[in-house]
C-alpha cells in the first residue's frame, strides 16, 4: 500500500484517539461536577443539622440557666423562710420567758395564793377539782359531776363549769 494511505489510516486513528481522550476527559470532568455538586449540598445539609443543633444546644442551656435560677430562687426562699421561723421561734421563746418571769414574779409576791405556777394548774386545772381529762374525781372538790357547780345550778349532762366556761380545751389558739 502507498504512504499516502498509510497517513490517512494514521491521521484517522489519531483522531479516533483524541476523540475518546476527549470524551472521557468531558465524562471525568461531569462526575467531578456531580460530585462537587453533591458535596455542597451535603455541606449545607449538614451546616443546617449544624444550626439546628447549635440552636438546640442553646435552647437547652438557656433552660438548663432558667432551671438553675429558679433553684437559686427556691433556695433563696427557703432561707427567708427559714430564718422567719428560727426568728418566730426566738420570739416565741422570749414569750415564754416573758410568760415565766411573770409567774415567777407573781409566786414572789403571792406566795400562798391560788395563783395558777404549779406543774398542773399551769395548764388551767386545779387540785381541787375535778380532772375531767382523766376521769379522776378529787375528795376536796367542793362539788361533783351533777352536783351544783360555783354558780349553783347543775347541768344535764353532769358538767360542773360555769355557764359560758367552755372547757379547757375551747381557747382559742394564738
Amino acid at each position: 500500500m502507498e504512504t499516502w494511505i498509510w497517513i490517512v489510516l494514521a491521521v484517522a486513528v489519531l483522531a479516533v484517539v483524541v476523540l475518546a481522550v476527549l470524551a472521557g476527559s468531558r465524562k471525568k470532568k461531569e462526575r467531578e461536577v456531580v460530585k462537587r455538586r453533591e458535596n455542597q449540598q451535603r455541606a449545607a445539609e449538614l451546616r443546617e443539622r449544624s444550626e439546628e443543633e447549635d440552636l438546640s444546644a442553646r435552647e437547652r442551656k438557656a433552660d438548663a440557666d432558667a432551671a438553675r435560677a429558679e433553684a437559686e430562687k427556691a433556695r433563696i426562699e427557703a432561707d427567708r423562710l427559714e430564718q422567719d421561723a428560727r426568728r418566730r421561734a426566738e420570739d416565741a421563746d422570749k414569750v415564754r420567758q416573758e410568760a415565766e418571769s411573770h409567774r415567777r414574779d407573781a409566786a414572789a409576791l403571792a406566795p400562798d395564793g391560788d395563783d395558777s405556777t404549779g406543774g398542773d394548774t399551769s395548764r388551767g386545772r386545779r387540785d381541787d377539782v375535778t380532772d375531767h381529762g382523766s376521769g379522776a374525781r378529787s375528795d376536796e372538790a367542793p362539788w361533783q359531776d351533777g352536783d351544783g357547780g360555783p354558780d349553783g345550778h347543775a347541768r344535764r349532762d353532769g358538767d360542773t363549769r360555769a355557764e359560758g366556761d367552755l372547757g379547757p380545751g375551747s381557747r382559742p389558739r394564738t
